[in-house]
């Protein structure tokens, strides 16, 4: 369970360096067609995901640890998505961030089409 609401603020972008690529059209077909946001591949393979406007992105206390940062993203369509950022493990390396979507959220679309292939082949 999460403890207290400690901060809420707007946010507009976030840069997720962690996708695996093979997954990037549902991520991407996920956050627009039911969240509203824009989602960019970027030349470094990272992907830009720019939220609507009225989105916060919100901590609680407890949710983080020295290893890990982990806020809420809350939409203005009440989705919540969970940000996770990882500290480099050098100095001179960079923040792993991701975007976690909600359980189930990949796996529904996955199965509209197969079902959607199987029955085009019955045809």
């Amino acid at each position: 369970m999460k403890g207290e609401l400690v901060s809420s603020t707007p946010i507009q972008e976030l840069r997720d360096n962690m996708l695996n690529l093979a997954s990037f059209a549902q991520f991407q077909h996920y956050l627009e067609k039911e969240c509203g946001c824009a989602c960019t591949m970027m030349a470094d393979r990272s992907v830009v995901v720019h939220f609507p406007e009225g989105t916060l992105e919100q901590e609680y206390a407890g949710a983080s640890t020295t290893w890990k940062r982990e806020t809420t993203i809350r939409l203005p369509n009440d989705v919540r998505l969970i940000k996770r950022v990882y500290p480099p493990m050098m100095e001179d390396g960079k923040a792993l961030v991701a975007l976690v979507l909600p359980a189930g959220a990949l796996v529904k679309r996955a199965g509209k089409e197969s079902i959607q292939r199987n029955e085009k082949s019955r045809e």
